[in-house]
């Protein structure tokens, strides 16, 4: 199932799941990512570069690619 997970360099499309004063959270493969900065609507589907990846926790997060 980690195969599934991204890379660090990887570039995805995921979906922003809430919208938070710091940036919005977003899922990708069965994983929550955050992308600090980023603004969008609940529901948006936004092209993201991986910047850091947990494998236990099954997180990432990542820059607007």
């Amino acid at each position: 199932m980690d195969e599934k997970l991204p890379r660090v360099g990887d570039v995805i499309t995921a979906t922003v799941t809430k919208t938070l004063p710091f940036g919005v959270l977003v899922e990708h493969a069965d994983a929550a990512g955050l992308v600090r900065g980023a603004q969008s609507a609940p529901g948006a589907r936004l092209s993201l570069r991986v910047t850091e990846v947990d494998r236990v926790l099954r997180r990432f997060a990542a820059e607007v690619a």
